[in-house]
């Protein structure tokens, strides 16, 4: 038999999670896991602690806890770019196309009251 393992590749994971909607938001909050998870990586490497990040960045220990929180990562592309340069690092990001676009799912119609 051969049978392909379920969660052998990212796409495979999030087969079957239903709506296309659910689905980006779970491909979303993987990709901010990852790069928190790098952030704090590169953190640990440098001997940086949270109050130096901080520092560095021009911001607050709790903004800097908050973007490496695997929980619920909140960030934005300046704030991971921030965060990279205080590591001594760069954020590169690139589009892959995955074929046809992607649209989320309508909203339902609210009723009139």
């Amino acid at each position: 038999m051969n049978r392909k393992r379920v969660g052998s590749n990212l796409d495979s994971m999030f087969e079957g999670l239903g709506e296309l909607g659910e689905l980006e938001d779970v491909r979303l909050l993987t990709q901010k896991k990852i790069l928190a998870r790098q952030l704090d990586r590169a953190r640990k490497n440098g001997n940086v602690s949270i109050s130096e990040m901080a520092r560095r960045m021009g911001t607050s220990r709790m903004a800097v806890h908050s973007l490496l929180d695997l929980t619920k990562p909140t960030m934005t592309i300046d704030s991971v770019s921030r965060a990279a340069a205080a590591l001594g690092a760069q954020l590169e990001m690139k589009v892959v196309s995955r074929g046809a676009p992607v649209r989320p799912p309508a909203k339902p119609k609210r009723k009139a009251a």
